[in-house]
């Protein structure tokens, strides 16, 4: 063989054995991610968006658990906590002079609002009164007074739909209805909203619309079959609207544990080699937006749990000490208001989850899909804090927990 032939074989088997490594790390990530085709029907893939059925708002809501007297604030202290309690989500107070002047420059602003004539003053005052209920936990009623207060009057009545949705439903077939229905809502207001994009006075009213919008739409696709979130273009719509409220917003915490969440989330369902590869989810990503969400507020208690969660995602069993010492970290943060605190309550229910994981299970594949599998038959939602975490038993006997028919 002449020494032409020789180096062209070297060469020909580089290749080959680096084309058999890089399928060798293709399927070891793809052991661990969720290739499984989920079983679902044709109606299901051709369902772009889920039909909600009205009457889980005729229906009374559960309550938090907690007395509600713990965070009903009066007009003052509500004024003099706000930009505390509104560290994660920066929505602006809405005084009478911000409210007037920006409604004047935005006629869309005063769309919807029920019974107004001209007087900011009475339209502060009722502002007011629906982020009060808010803050306290009473979501249904912030809802229903919320919605009759225009763009700036659905953040406080789509984010309590969002808390009752996640924390307080029974059933996960009610959640992901809950949760659609935000994002149909806020996805009302783009169009309009995009003659404000860049008036930094306006912004945070669009990226917390935008954040409540694809909040919704995460929280459906991190626990939906993986042809349902290829079908309706879950990861594109999220990711697109992640990157579109930290590049609005980057003074908000929360846009940026939310747009670490989306690689870490993107990992978890298709690991870590297919979520480079195909979506672009990248680890750097995770820990640089969770880095800056942490140095913006540190003390929140979604930031905390959902790195801890992001560390999992990401790097499964390797980095659990760190992990739980976030969810602790969580949990024991004070609360002023409900969101901080059914945060820090899901916190120690995602701990025991999470302890349930490393004692029992090798593989992080097979405990995500035994606790999806759970939820599916029956049809309970796995995020409320009024139930109890989940253990082997139910892990192992789905069909003992299963919610009844609805009527």
């Amino acid at each position: 063989m002449t020494a032409s032939a020789q180096s062209h074989w070297r060469y020909l088997c580089l290749f080959v054995l680096c084309l058999f490594s890089l399928h060798v790390y293709a399927a070891v990530d793809d052991d661990e991610a969720d290739d499984e085709m989920d079983e679902v029907t044709a109606e299901e893939l051709q369902m772009q968006d889920i039909p909600v059925d009205q009457r889980i708002f005729q229906e009374k809501w559960n309550d938090v658990p907690y007395k509600k007297s713990y965070f009903t604030y009066t007009d003052a202290q509500i004024r003099q906590k706000w930009d505390y309690l509104m560290r994660g989500l920066k929505v602006p107070y809405p005084s009478a002079s911000y409210l007037k002047k920006e409604m004047e420059k935005y006629p869309f602003m005063k769309e919807g609002i029920e019974n107004f004539h001209g007087d900011y003053n009475e339209l502060e005052q009722r502002y007011l009164d629906v982020w009060r209920l808010f803050f306290a936990g009473d979501f249904q009623k912030a809802r229903v007074e919320g919605l009759k207060l225009g763009t700036i009057g659905k953040i406080p009545a789509l984010f309590s739909q969002l808390m009752n949705a996640i924390y307080l439903t029974e059933r996960q077939s009610t959640k992901y209805m809950l949760l659609q229905d935000v994002a149909n809502t806020a996805e009302e207001y783009f169009d309009d909203m995009d003659e404000a994009r860049g008036d930094p006075e306006v912004a945070p009213i669009i990226a917390v619309v935008e954040l409540g919008y694809a909040y919704a739409i995460a929280r459906i696709a991190e626990e939906s079959p993986v042809p349902i979130i290829v079908a309706r273009r879950y990861i594109g719509k999220i990711k697109n609207s992640a990157d579109d409220i930290v590049k609005i917003m980057p003074t908000q915490p929360l846009a940026y544990a939310f747009r670490a969440g989306v690689d870490a989330g993107i990992m978890r369902r298709v690991g870590k080699f297919t979520g480079r590869m195909t979506y672009g989810a990248r680890t750097t990503t995770v820990e640089d937006s969770f880095a800056k969400a942490l140095e913006l507020a540190p003390d929140i208690p979604i930031i905390n749990y959902e790195y801890a969660n992001a560390l999992i995602y990401m790097n499964r069993k390797r980095d659990l000490n760190k992990a739980i010492s976030y969810l602790e970290k969580a949990m024991k943060i004070r609360p002023e208001y409900s969101m901080d605190a059914l945060d820090v309550m899901y916190s120690y229910k995602r701990l025991q989850e999470v302890r349930l994981y490393a004692l029992n299970f090798r593989s992080f594949r097979k405990f995500e899909k035994l606790r999806r599998k759970f939820s599916k038959i029956t049809d309970r939602n796995l995020t409320s804090v009024l139930s109890d975490p989940i253990t082997m038993d139910m892990l192992n006997h789905p069909e003992k927990y299963k919610l009844p028919e609805k009527k």
